[in-house]
């Protein structure tokens, strides 16, 4: 019988393996250390969902810039693999990665003590999570093998990226007030008395910026890309040729860049 081969394990997730261990046992000592740790984050999730004013603690502040300061080590680390290794894509990831992982840690170290609304620490935190979406998205999509490729790359997480980006920008004081109130007009045409200050209301107002921020991005997308049904990749229009089943080109489509399906 064939002896079996083995897969050569990448450095990349030795790398990512060895970092989940110690920040797993970092985080077991700090706990130790600070047992009130749960409690506090539970009561900061209870402070989130009331609307109630949220100050970060010193031990939720260590806890997070525990977490910041070593994901931007070991993003530096693997950007370092990516060099080595001459690979475009790993490296432009973890590079961007790693500044938003050192953003995050300074932004939490300005908030120690700091009185702030519910949606200024989400509105920075959506915007700081949506860069590394648009980061990983180019480099997953828009790169083989090293080869540039937007064209005829996928845009699928990059575009997921732009709408969390768009919605960040929703997702401040003045501008969910906007629908918070348009929800309570809603409910007064019905009949129906809401407390604007409700966690109802808020979370019907969040709903009402997803749906706008999906049909403000639904109509531009439709138009510049195509999104293939069969594997879900999501491509330039522009970048793929349109093709015909005979010469007077009827039922026109275009062949997914990634399996070659034909998408009407």
């Amino acid at each position: 019988m064939p002896s079996e081969t083995r897969r050569k394990i990448p450095v990349a997730e030795w790398l990512n393996l060895a970092w989940l261990s110690l920040f797993i046992l970092a985080l077991a000592v700090y706990w130790f250390h600070n047992p009130s740790l749960l409690s506090e984050l539970i009561g900061l999730v209870e402070k989130t969902i009331s609307g109630e004013t949220i100050v970060f603690s010193e031990i939720i502040v260590n806890f997070v810039l525990l977490f910041a300061w070593s994901s931007a080590a070991r993003f530096f680390a693997l950007m370092i693999v990516g060099i080595i290794e001459k690979k475009i894509p790993l490296i432009t990831e973890n590079l961007v990665s790693a500044i938003i992982s050192i953003a995050l840690g300074h932004t939490f170290n300005s908030w120690h003590r700091v009185s702030l609304l519910t949606f200024e620490v989400g509105s920075i935190l959506l915007f700081l999570y949506s860069l590394h979406v648009i980061s990983k998205g180019i480099a997953n999509g828009w790169f083989r093998d090293n080869e540039q490729r937007i064209l005829m790359g996928d845009w699928g997480e990059v575009v997921t990226g732009i709408r969390m980006l768009i919605f960040s920008w929703f997702f401040t004081q003045e501008n969910f007030s906007i629908f918070r109130d348009f929800t309570v007009f809603l409910a007064e045409k019905c009949t129906v008395t809401l407390d604007p200050l409700s966690f109802f209301v808020s979370f019907l107002a969040f709903l009402e910026i997803c749906f706008f921020v999906f049909l403000l991005t639904w109509f531009p997308t439709r138009l510049v890309f195509t999104r293939c049904k069969k594997c879900g990749m999501l491509f330039l229009n522009i970048g793929v040729h349109v093709s015909g089943w005979d010469s007077e080109h009827t039922s026109m489509h275009r062949h997914c860049p990634r399996c070659g399906a034909a998408c009407f």
